[in-house]
């Protein structure tokens, strides 16, 4: 319905609200409906008439208007559609016939002077040129040793050498790392991230990263040595509190369970934390005899933790020492008296060699490598990762070259490594040459492939190969 039309505007002021008319609305509204009605009707009328007409209609009126129609709904044809039903395509493939090829040969040299992932073929044979094993580390751990006031005493770093034999070594809490805000002690890593800043600090220090670290505060100390009590140690000084009281004299000393945490952990205020260290040291000299000894049961597993690492220690051959330190020259003691030492990095390459012979470098610090043996008579290059180990590399694989007959050791170094670090390297073997190679190669940093030089100097080798796996990659050296 299509709703009438307002009329034209009068000069006659607007009804007032209250005086509307509503009966005159309503008649307006029905006069309205009834004219719409009657529309309707004659609406309905003319439709039958003309589908009569369609009915029995002419042929040539409803062509025509068939036409008429279809000449309305009919698109318009563009000229431009057929370029892009037909020569976009073909322009499309014209492309990747003439690129594809071009960016295949690319990929392909790519591949081909890089060494990364080439695998060729397996060897098992040890002895067999092209050999290669995956080296597996040697575990360590770091325990945090606490002091009754909850701050860090010192730190103990463990190694499974072997299956017969570990190592030890004592670092104090006071040792210096160096830090974007200078060097901090490692006790300020224990109060700010408790064990992970222990692990993290003096991995630094030690180029080493840890698998496992433990914390042993000073109330654990009765727990752990009560079945073995009481422990004979004895000192070459007499032990001191903060008050300089002495609480355990020099000479030989008798200690109880709960005497232990008060002998390790008691500190004067003249006090010299690396002679302090070797009081460490014979405790746990002593301590651990006793367990190997003994035929009490440990408190605690030994299979996993710090139980493994200490029955490790006490059933087979040990070495303990401690970190070579000496006093920073800052001359501003340490909270709580003392001052802050360091160690050389010589000096801390070789005490973790002592007692690592295959570590796990600290992210970025170590030199990844590859030893293979070229001359089938060094086994696999065992001894000589060693040395390059401990001389700050990180040996990944050992095996044997592709080929026997290396007259002289070469010490391939790839893109991203310094030819420093080569250098020293090879001043480690002292023997072989120095080779720069343009290959990529993120499976190693270095390359070391020993030659005739290298046996003549240290003779042949033997031993096991200590690896998790073995397989052959054929990629360059």
């Amino acid at each position: 319905m299509t709703p009438d039309l307002p009329g034209p505007p009068t000069n006659e002021p607007p009804t007032p609200a209250g005086d509307f008319d509503f009966a005159a609305l309503v008649a307006e509204q029905n006069e309205a409906n009834a004219t719409q009605k009657a529309d309707n009707r004659r609406s309905r009328g003319a439709n039958n008439d003309a589908a009569a007409a369609t009915a029995s209609g002419s042929e040539k009126s409803f062509v025509s208007e068939s036409l008429r129609s279809s000449a309305q709904i009919a698109p318009t044809v563009n000229p431009k559609s057929h370029w892009w039903r037909f020569g976009y395509p073909a322009v499309i493939g014209a492309v990747v016939l003439i690129f594809v090829p071009v960016l295949v040969f690319l990929g392909l040299r790519v591949i081909l002077d890089s060494s990364d992932g080439q695998l060729v073929k397996r060897v098992t044979n040890p002895a067999a040129p092209g050999y290669e094993a995956v080296v597996e580390k040697t575990p360590t751990a770091v325990a945090a040793i606490i002091a009754p006031d909850g701050s860090l005493d010192s730190a103990v770093v463990f190694a499974l050498t072997s299956e017969t034999s570990s190592g030890l070594l004592f670092v104090p809490g006071s040792i210096g790392v160096s830090t974007m805000y200078g060097m901090l002690p490692l006790s300020a890593f224990w109060l700010n991230e408790q064990i992970d800043g222990v692990a993290n600090g003096l991995g630094q220090v030690l180029n080493l990263n840890f698998s496992e670290s433990f914390v042993i505060p000073i109330a654990d100390w009765s727990v752990l040595v009560g079945p073995y009590s009481p422990l004979t140690v004895s000192t070459p000084d007499a032990v001191r509190d903060a008050r300089d009281v002495v609480v355990f004299p020099k000479g030989t000393t008798t200690l109880t369970a709960a005497q232990v945490g008060s002998f390790i952990t008691s500190k004067a205020p003249s006090d010299n934390d690396a002679n302090r260290l070797l009081r460490q040291e014979l405790f746990w000299k002593a301590w651990l005899a006793k367990i190997s000894s003994s035929t009490a049961v440990f408190p605690g597993s030994t299979i996993s933790g710090l139980g493994r690492f200490l029955a490790s220690a006490a059933r087979g051959q040990l070495s303990i020492s401690s970190l070579p330190v000496v006093p920073v020259p800052t001359g501003s003691p340490l909270p709580g008296g003392g001052p802050m030492y360091t160690t050389q990095e010589s000096a801390a390459l070789n005490a973790v060699a002592a007692i690592v012979p295959f570590p796990d470098g600290a992210p970025g610090r170590r030199p990844r490598l590859r030893v293979l043996d070229g001359t089938g008579q060094l086994s696999n290059g065992i001894n000589a990762a060693i040395i390059l180990n401990a001389a700050g590399g990180q040996v990944d694989v050992v095996g044997n070259a592709k080929s026997f007959g290396q007259a002289t050791t070469q010490i391939i170094y790839f893109e991203g490594t310094t030819e420093a670090s080569a250098k020293k390297m090879r001043d480690a073997l002292t023997v072989g040459e120095i080779v720069e190679s343009k290959q990529s190669n993120s499976g190693a940093d270095m390359t070391v492939i020993l030659g005739e030089d290298f046996l003549e100097k240290f003779g042949p080798t033997s031993g096991v190969v200590p690896s998790s796996s073995s397989s052959s990659t054929s990629a360059p050296e």
